[in-house]
């Protein structure tokens, strides 16, 4: 068993181990106020009555707290102010393929926002049998699931752990993406159905957090891979301003102003138009 599996499972046993011995408490407190408060009705004692009452209050607010702090009401907040929409987990058409024989899948939420510029999906995911293969380091496990929806057809591809290289579009010798993918700058990921997806395991329940740094992660493949109109942007501006410095005196030549070149949008590696 690897080091951070064992450090994930660890994190959940002792997170189970407290919240067992909270519900324990809870149980506790809730009998210690029935019993007092019985016996406050028949004994008008001031002191006695201002323990029940104590213990009312304090019961109220845990309970209160609880509520607050569970995850999925904190994450639920979160996509509210967020703006995020919530997407049945059932609808969307998911890109991986069908998990193997024995492998299980399930989206149990899920939601749709824009980042990057791009439209976005993502879900808190459960999985089994290693259904996602190599697109996650975890054969069982929970986490978030983020899917970029792309704006044209890319070439089926992926980087896979241990280090499982995928298809075979000229994207995948950049030097830059290796080297991210080598140093867990970014997570495995897959290209598939124009869509772009990661898997990032949860060591607990998905949190706001977890779900922000996943999208984040995945936005950095999109940009490495130049998927994103912003990369394209950014490159055409270089290579305007680079052709314009360069190709002043050749414009000139022909009777043309350097002013009225006009730059095509470049291609992605490969052939693929990746414009919206």
């Amino acid at each position: 068993m690897s080091l951070r599996r064992l450090t994930r499972l660890t994190g959940r046993w002792a997170l189970t181990v407290m919240a067992t011995v909270a519900w324990l408490g809870a149980v506790g407190g809730l009998v210690l106020i029935l019993a007092t408060g019985t016996a406050a009705f028949s004994d008008p004692s001031p002191a006695r009555m201002w323990v029940v009452w104590l213990l009312l209050v304090a019961a109220c607010f845990l309970s209160l707290l609880a509520d607050r702090s569970r995850p999925a009401g904190v994450l639920a907040r979160h996509a509210a102010a967020a703006g995020w929409e919530p997407t049945a987990p059932g609808r969307p058409q998911w890109p991986w393929p069908e998990p193997q024989s024995g492998g299980t899948i399930r989206v149990r939420r899920a939601w749709s926002f824009t980042a990057g510029g791009l439209p976005v999906t993502a879900g808190d995911v459960r999985w089994t049998g290693r259904a996602f293969g190599g697109a996650t380091d975890d054969a069982d496990g929970q986490g978030v699931v983020v899917v970029i929806h792309l704006r044209g057809p890319v070439p089926s591809m992926a980087y896979h752990v241990p280090f499982e290289r995928i298809g075979d579009s000229p994207l995948l010798d950049r030097t830059e993406l290796r080297k991210a993918f080598l140093t867990r700058r970014i997570p495995p990921w897959t290209v598939r159905e124009r869509c772009l997806y990661t898997v990032e395991p949860a060591n607990g329940s998905v949190t706001p957090a977890l779900i922000d740094s996943a999208v984040r992660r995945a936005l950095v493949v999109a940009r490495l891979l130049d998927l994103t109109g912003e990369v394209r942007a950014g490159e055409a501006r270089t290579s305007e301003a680079s052709n314009g410095e360069a190709g002043a005196g050749e414009a000139r030549v022909n009777g043309v102003r350097p002013g009225d070149v006009r730059l095509k949008a470049p291609r992605a590696e490969g052939g693929a138009d990746t414009a919206g």
